[in-house]
């Protein structure tokens, strides 16, 4: 197969309405999930199956035209360990092997999925730890949160690894832009999405979630999002590289409006 998208996390929410997008686009997608019906089967919690998944798809596809590292667990997924190894490590070893690729194509494009919870941030010794690839300390670090409050560790994880994706999409801009492959991230806000409904309906975050502010409308739909990641992998973006993209209503602004 030759010129396709790689996309992981695609059988719910953003990741299913983004390749129906793409293909209904007419492009060949490749898709990893642990669910539903994918390219690749994989659960890419485990780091085995993370590194097998991941040289699949590139098998599978040697010249992608694009990569979407869109897996993400939610912050109240029971096992924190499992957040940080699907919304990190997992996210973070595509997005390498893309621009490693001997195979890849010129103008190629990356998209990071974050979260607003980049702008509502996490742990900065967590944070710079996730930065030095240590997944043993990194692994070390939320056992310790565990032990003290299993949800906490959870949210942690998640808000954390996201800011973490975010700051690695600006970090790596100039050496993803030498080799001519663009590197981008969307952070949806509030996205009508399975997990969104988990949030809201679990007592202990729901009025965490509910407080955030509303811009333009409360909430927007997987397909919203879905187009703009389109977009930053279509050459119609071809001078948007490096950024951090809120797609959010505007929540994003109104919790931080002084910041350029």
């Amino acid at each position: 197969m030759e010129n396709a998208y790689i996309i992981t996390g695609s059988s719910s929410g953003l990741g299913a309405s983004l390749t129906k997008l793409l293909r209904g686009k007419g492009n060949s997608v490749i898709t990893i999930d642990w669910k539903g019906d994918p390219d690749i089967t994989a659960d890419l919690s485990d780091e085995i199956e993370q590194t097998q998944a991941i040289d699949a798809a590139f098998k599978i596809c040697p010249s992608p035209l694009g990569v979407v590292s869109n897996a993400g667990l939610s912050p109240i997924h029971p096992n924190p360990f499992q957040i940080v190894e699907v919304n990190w490590f997992a996210a973070t070893h595509i997005l390498n092997r893309f621009l490693d690729q001997p195979a890849k194509t010129p103008q190629g494009s990356a998209v990071a999925i974050s979260s607003i919870g980049a702008a509502i941030g996490g742990d900065s010794e967590f944070e710079t730890i996730l930065h030095s690839g240590n997944r043993k300390e990194a692994m070390a670090y939320i056992e310790e949160m565990y032990t003290h409050d299993s949800l906490e560790a959870g949210i942690l994880a998640y808000s954390t690894c996201k800011a973490a994706l975010a700051r690695f999409v600006r970090r790596k801009a100039k050496v993803w832009g030498e080799s001519g492959v663009r590197l981008n991230a969307v952070s949806p806000g509030r996205m009508e999405t399975a997990m969104l409904e988990d949030l809201l309906a679990h007592e202990d975050v729901a009025e965490g979630i509910t407080a955030l502010p509303t811009g333009i409308k409360e909430r927007g739909s997987a397909a919203d999002v879905a187009s703009v990641v389109e977009f930053l992998l279509d050459k119609r973006s071809a001078f948007i590289h490096g950024q951090v993209i809120y797609v959010d209503g505007g929540s994003e602004a109104i919790l931080r409006p002084d910041l350029i």
